[in-house]
């Protein structure tokens, strides 16, 4: 099976990565020549174009910054549904909004190709390690073939339902991850101004059920142990929000705390904060209250 993989970005080059490291034949293609170079120094082919990959492959995984990426990969003209062959697999792996997802997967049914969205859960680093988790929107049909190659970059796949479903389930997913970092963020804050110790507040809240996954797993090896570079940049942050509460727009859904947590990535953004991982937002919390930052 012949795999071509477009977008070599912070979670795109591990997954790929491992399907290299697994024993797959991949081809991708990245418009960064420096991400290209480590994927050939891993054992991976490269592409000079996206007709090269879709002509050429027999299942294309795309793995890119947004609904305007996909949509120009995959449906333009020199794109990947342009290219591919009927009967080939299309697997969207970019969190993206609902009505892409659901356009891409109307052309792909047009050209009798086999779509899939299976966005990803868990953070970077659990990217890095092959343990990452896939939420697939796909037919039943395609569920053996699907689960056994996205298995070759994580070790979990949770069918969400059908095309489509996987993006929504991101989104609501996403939702609750980034409210979780201002809430975060407010408390570590608090904590500091109101004189407690950082590593004692922080076995507090990672030891009863005021904990989650963000604080436990991602805070003490990122804002606060200093280290704020993207595994999940604020400004692609900004960008799911965004997706999310257009998505309950468009349903009718009222989302007050959503929406407030997306106003404070823009704030965020505006202080400088793109191109830092979304965990700095307790940097920029602390900033905005005039408390000195917190680190354990």
């Amino acid at each position: 099976m012949k795999i071509g993989f477009i977008g070599l970005g912070r979670m795109g080059f591990p997954l790929a990565s491992h399907l290299v490291k697994n024993g797959l034949e991949v081809t991708a293609f990245d418009l960064n020549p420096n991400q290209i170079e480590k994927f050939i120094e891993l054992g991976g082919k490269n592409a000079l174009s996206i007709q090269e990959i879709a002509k050429n492959s027999d299942v294309v995984i795309t793995m890119l910054p947004g609904p305007k990426q996909s949509k120009e990969v995959i449906l333009g003209d020199d794109g990947v549904l342009a290219n591919i062959a009927e009967g080939k697999y299309l697997i969207e792996l970019s969190t993206i909004d609902t009505d892409t997802v659901d356009l891409l997967y109307h052309h792909a049914q047009q050209k009798n190709i086999k779509f899939a969205d299976a966005p990803v859960g868990r953070l970077a680093a659990h990217a890095d390690l092959g343990q990452s988790l896939f939420m697939l929107g796909a037919k039943e049909n395609d569920l053996v073939e699907l689960e056994k190659l996205l298995l070759k970059m994580g070790t979990t796949v949770l069918h969400c339902g059908e095309p489509g479903a996987g993006t929504r389930m991101k989104l609501i997913n996403n939702l609750m991850v980034l409210c979780y970092c201002q809430l975060n963020s407010e408390a570590l804050v608090l904590a500091q101004g109101l004189g407690l110790d950082a590593q004692k507040t922080f076995d507090v809240l990672t030891g009863t059920t005021a904990s989650n996954g963000q604080l436990k797993e991602k805070w003490p090896v990122k804002v606060l142990n200093g280290d704020l570079s993207p595994g999940f940049d604020i400004a692609l942050g900004f960008k799911d929000l965004t997706l999310a509460c257009q998505a309950a727009q468009s349903t009718g859904i009222s989302l007050p705390v959503g929406n407030l947590v997306r106003n404070m990535f823009q704030l965020a953004r505006h202080a400088g904060k793109d191109g830092q991982d979304t965990s700095s937002m307790t940097d920029f919390w602390a900033e905005a209250n005039n408390i000195e930052k917190i680190r354990l």
